[in-house]
């Protein structure tokens, strides 16, 4: 009978580990969009109108305004934040390749702050009135082909992954399988919340409609869309079957995470912190391993076929485990007895 066994020791095992040089690769290019802004803004500041246009239509006309000190603010502020975090997440990732996605988003978000940015200011020097400002298409689609360039640069600075998928750890702790008899079917369910995407479903929600209604509805969608999907998973119904491990909301029906049994090699119990082990909440992606992040604690640990590892907070796991590593053997067993058998 197969039984759940302990991988060695991989970066999930350990404290994080503190990669300075990885942290800087990723921060650089919010240091220079901030240099960037600050130098142009300080060059110009005396032939700029005050205040300046800072919004415009599809056609480029202006129809929004802000001082320069508010504007320099806002451009200044959220790429310091914005790298912050992400710098913050990098030094303490334990995984050498885990966080490329998040170095080539925050490359590409410092490239389109100081794309525009820049841009903004310069089309506003020498305007004897901010109405007549205008911003045409064309800056717009400049400032995203220098967002996909610094893009490819972050990705290609980040560096490769220095650990396999096979060499993550894996389920920790054994679950002896449950006693089913042959034909005899079980299912596993548990609900799983998680307080801190109800706090910041509803945080997000009021910040985007406090950007919406001071400064652009189209800067606030992002934000209203992380919001709903805060929301959305705030709250999970994890399933445990013959169909294998199923992870859907708790209030709709769509999307939903499914992993089939074939796909499971074993199932076992972690112990899981959010920040230190993935960085956050929610559905988190890392080298070797994914999962359904919601709270500290036990969680559901499956190792799969092609050796990555797949994780869900949850209540009871073991019995989850035990269940679904009964219905691998009793799966395995069927195959080795071949086409011919009948059950």
């Amino acid at each position: 009978m197969n039984s759940v066994h302990t991988t060695k020791g991989g970066p999930a095992a350990g404290p994080p580990a503190f990669r300075p040089r990885r942290a800087l690769i990723a921060v650089l290019p919010f240091l220079i969009a901030v240099a960037a802004v600050a130098a142009v803004f300080w060059s110009v500041r005396d032939r700029i109108p005050e205040p300046l246009a800072v919004h415009f239509t599809a056609d480029g006309t202006s129809d929004d305004f802000a001082t320069a000190g508010g504007f320099l603010t806002l451009m200044l502020g959220l790429p310091v934040i914005a790298g912050a975090v992400i710098g913050v997440l990098v030094l303490r990732d334990a995984a050498a390749g885990a966080l490329r996605w998040a170095i080539a988003t925050g490359y590409a978000m410092a490239g389109l702050f100081g794309c525009l940015g820049v841009s903004m200011l310069l089309r506003n020097v020498d305007a004897d009135d901010a109405a007549t400002v205008r911003f045409p298409p064309s800056y717009l689609g400049l400032a995203l082909g220098v967002a996909a360039l610094a893009a490819v640069v972050g990705r290609l600075c980040a560096g490769r992954d220095r650990i396999r998928a096979d060499e993550v750890a894996g389920p920790g702790r054994a679950t002896p399988p449950l006693g089913l008899a042959d034909g005899e079917t079980a299912g596993w369910s548990r609900t799983v919340d998680s307080a801190a995407l109800a706090v910041c479903g509803p945080a997000l929600l009021a910040i985007a409609l406090l950007i919406g209604l001071t400064m652009s509805w189209i800067g606030a969608a992002g934000l209203a869309f992380a919001a709903l999907s805060c929301l959305v998973f705030a709250g999970v119904r994890v399933t445990a079957d013959r169909r294998g491990l199923t992870v859907a909301s708790a209030l709709v029906p769509r999307p939903r995470l499914r992993v089939p049994l074939d796909r499971v090699q074993e199932a076992g119990v972690q112990r899981i912190s959010p920040l230190v082990d993935f960085g956050g909440w929610g559905y988190r992606l890392r080298s070797g391993r994914s999962g359904i992040v919601l709270r500290r604690g036990e969680a559901l640990a499956l190792r799969l076929t092609n050796g990555r590892v797949f994780v869900v907070t949850v209540d009871d796991a073991a019995t989850a485990a035990a269940l679904l590593n009964t219905l691998l053997t009793r799966e395995r067993d069927k195959r080795a007895a071949g086409p011919g058998r009948e059950d």
